[in-house]
Formats: structure tokens, sequence, C-alpha cells
């Protein structure tokens, strides 16, 4: 069997790495805890597909011993930085496969199109002939994938032709939902939906249609799909890729995870267990799931499983765990899902599919603003509402909607030193003097956020602080006796 090999020398964080990928036709998984070094070893074996991945590195991500080495047979290319570019000592013979290379994150082409085509589509640069339906197949799939049925995605568009795309400056085929006669690109869609149309995209122009030599070697990459899709649509997307394989002659598809769904369903030897001892790469191959899932996925085994809308739930929910003593003999494990309508959707579908496997608690937490929506939908799902809203709904009423003044002097006085709470309550004030924005808490949060960044610190970095001070300033005690009997 021919192997790629690709060996990786101070990257990121990694000092040397090397790993032998097959390329006989297949699904296989690169796994291992966050930051081990998965996407890295993924955006160099992109470089194989197209020369300008490497490209995409930050000049903090490498130095001048840097080096990517990819090796089949006796072909052997060394990638080097050389100036502003990554060159190669084989150039122009360098090797090169068929294929895609898929993320959930924007980079490179992917990025500079996402701006030109939202550009394009307010400036109506699309004539009404340069945009038609989207093909059945991208439509049907999408809409199972997701969702389950083939009702979803009807209104889905695509450019007519790359001659099209090419003209408007535009490397990929942007693909549009029509909404009320108005184009919403694909890089206003949802990651997961962004991610799966380029996808399908690639599978149905080279794979379906045959338009790439079915003979010769196609790699499909595709890094970390659990951060763009709910655990229902992996296993979907699964089943489509390994009918793909059975479908060609070589088709290898490679794809990196620490999901349970992804590595349960690929066989120990398609698995390739990432481990980093301080910067030094070792690959654990063939790898059993048992083993990749225990230091991988911790929450394997939960008892427990409550899904919130958002990272603010999830600190919050996982506080009441810790202050109220509801860890003791149970295995729980808190997931931020999206909106209150995501999370009861996935509820439904995680049992309706028994993704999770018998025995399996779930639970639905919801923030306390949309009771009168949510209580009498879905009534068979167990569900919560928190004490507080969002954390956009919760700032914009305490701050500035209905302030409370002891809160908002402890907020102030924290986090917003130089630019004070009412310097940018009046700023968002100026910026809307004229007309009031669709959602003004999530306006007046952004304001928020724009201004801790420009003192480097985070979003998360702030979420996790606030909740500490939302936890001492409202009262969590009727939630927590709500929610311990829920898990007795």
């Amino acid at each position: 069997m021919e192997k790629l090999l690709v060996e990786i020398n101070n990257i990121k964080n990694i000092k040397k790495g090397v790993m032998e990928i097959p390329l006989e036709k297949g699904v296989y998984s690169i796994v291992g805890i966050n930051g081990c070094g998965k996407t890295t070893i993924l955006q160099a074996l992109a470089q194989t597909i197209s020369r300008h991945h490497l490209g995409s590195l930050k000049s903090t991500d490498y130095s001048s011993s840097s080096s990517v080495i990819f090796q089949v047979g006796n072909k052997r290319d060394v990638w080097t930085k050389s100036g502003d570019m990554w060159k190669a000592d084989t150039y122009p013979n360098t090797m090169r496969f068929n294929g895609n290379y898929e993320g959930s994150l924007f980079y490179g082409t992917r990025f500079n199109d996402s701006k030109a085509v939202d550009e394009l589509v307010e400036s109506g640069a699309f004539k009404t002939d340069e945009i038609v339906e989207a093909d059945e197949y991208i439509k049907d799939k999408m809409s199972y994938i997701i969702h389950g049925d083939n009702l979803h995605y009807r209104n889905l568009k695509r450019v007519r032709n790359r001659e099209i795309a090419r003209r408007l400056n535009i490397k990929n085929t942007p693909y549009f939902y029509e909404i009320n006669g108005e184009l919403i690109s694909q890089y206003r869609m949802s990651s997961g939906e962004c991610l799966l149309v380029s996808l399908l995209h690639f599978v149905y122009n080279s794979l379906v249609r045959k338009s790439l030599p079915p003979n010769k070697t196609i790699l499909l990459l595709i890094d970390e799909i659990e951060v763009a899709l709910h655990p229902t649509a992996i296993k979907r997307l699964l089943e489509l890729l390994q009918e793909l394989v059975q479908n060609s002659e070589s088709l290898v598809v490679i794809l990196t995870s620490h999901a349970p769904e992804v590595i349960r369903f690929i066989p120990p030897d398609n698995i390739f267990k990432i481990e980093n001892i301080e910067g030094d790469l070792s690959v654990v191959n063939p790898c059993y799931p048992s083993y990749a899932i225990r230091e991988v996925f911790d929450q394997d085994g939960f008892d427990f499983l409550l899904l919130v809308e958002d990272r603010l739930a999830k600190i919050i929910v996982e506080k009441v765990l810790r202050t109220y003593s509801m860890y003791s003999s149970r295995l729980i494990y808190v997931c931020p899902v999206g909106g209150w309508e995501m999370v009861l959707s996935l509820h439904k579908e995680l049992l309706k599919s028994n993704v999770l496997g018998i025995g399996r608690v779930v639970l639905s937490i919801l923030d306390g603003d949309i009771q009168e929506q949510a209580r009498n939908k879905s009534t068979e799902l167990k569900k919560l509402f928190l004490p507080i809203e969002s954390v956009e709904k919760y700032l914009y009423r305490v701050l500035f909607e209905s302030p409370d003044q002891k809160l908002k002097k402890i907020i102030n006085d924290k986090y917003f030193q130089i630019n004070s709470v009412d310097r940018l309550i009046s700023i968002y004030r100026s910026k809307f003097a004229s007309s009031r924005p669709e959602k003004p808490n999530k306006e007046f949060y952004k304001i928020l956020i724009d201004d801790l960044k420009t003192r480097g610190i985070s979003e998360n970095s702030f979420v996790n602080n606030i909740a500490e001070d939302i936890f001492e300033n409202v009262n969590f005690e009727p939630f927590a006796k709500n929610l311990s009997k829920m898990l007795s």
C-alpha cells in the first residue's frame, strides 16, 4: 500500500512530527486533544493539493529552521520559507494531488471571498441571470445532513459558473440563500452551513459528476467538523463520506477530530492518535475508540448531558453544579449549542437517533427571557430556565435599559477603567441617534467587546469573569433546587 509521509519541523507548537497517511481509499481520522497539532498537520497536507496553504501561516508560526517534507516512494519534496513565499526544492515538479480542504474557519482565498462576495451583493453587482438554482443534489444532501429531511434549502442559489466568479475576482464558487427576494451569501450563513455547502459543491462536481480522474488519488481533508456541525449532522455526513468512498476507486478522506461520534465511526486501523509531548509528536495507530476517547473526550461516559445556549450559560450552570455539590457521584457534561430553538431541536434529535446510547439523560437549560415562547414547545423534553437572559440582553438591561447601579459600578470599575460604561453608552446613543437598531442588545454588547479588545481582553475572558459577578448578584437558589430535582 502506497503511503504519504509528512514531516513537520518547527511549525506552531510542533518541534518535530512524522506520520504516514495511507493513500488507499477510505475514511481516516487524526485525533487528539486540543492544541496537539491536528490542524497544523492537515494544513500541511493541504499543501499537496494547492500551494497556497502554507502561505496562510503567520510569521509567528514558523522560524528560519521550519520545514515541511512530503515523501511518496522515492519522490521527496522539502518546503521551506524563502523570502515572502514557501518554496519546494523540487519546484515546479512538486507532488500534487487532486482534492479539497475544508475547515470551519475562513482564511486565505476563503476569507478574501467572504468580504468580496458580501460587497458585491450589497452593491448589486450580480446580474439576474448570473445567479441560478443550486443543484438538487446539494440542496437535498445539505437539508438531510443538517435537518434530517429534504425540505430545507429549497431557495439555495449559486453563481452560474466559474467564469462569472473569475470576472468578479472571486476564487471560489459562492452560494446564496434567497429570503424575500434578498440574497444572503454562504459566508453569512452558520459556520456549519458554509462549510457543508462548499464541501458538497466539491463532492457533487468532482466526485458525483466525476470531473476528476477516478483512478488518481483524491484527497478530501476536513478539519474539526464538530466545531461547525452538531453530533447528528456529523453522523449523517460521515455516512455520506463512507458511501462516496465505497463508490470511488481512490478517494482518501482525512478528518481531524476529538469528537466521540467521529472516533466511534472510524475503524481502529484508520485512527491516528496524536500525542504532543513538549513539541515532539508521537502517533498511535491503530487506535481503538475507547482508548482515544478516554483522553480526547473526557466527557465520554457522562450520566447527564445539559444543553445550554451559550458560553455564559455553560459557565453559570457549571458554577451552580459546583456550588451546590451536584457533581457528587454523577458525570455531568454542559454543552453550549446556540439559540433556544437549536437547543430543543438538538435535544429532540439526540433522543430520536440515540446518538448518546442508552441510559443517558439529556436536559435543556434555556435563557430566562424566552420562558413564554419555549415553555410550551417540545413539552416532552426535560427543560429548565435560567434566572437571567443571554449575556447581551443581561448587560443591555442592567447597564442601559434599567440600570442596576450596584452592578453597573462593579462592572465599570473592574472592566472599563479607561472608557467608562457611561462613555460607551454615549457612543452607542450617538451611533444610533437617528434609528433604533434591530437588535439593540447585540449592538451595545459589540461596543463593549470592541472596547475590551483594544486593551487585549478577549471576549471569552470577559464572559468567564462576568459570570462570577452575575452569580454573586443574582439569586440562583430556586434554579439550583429545580436542577437538583431533575438530576436526582
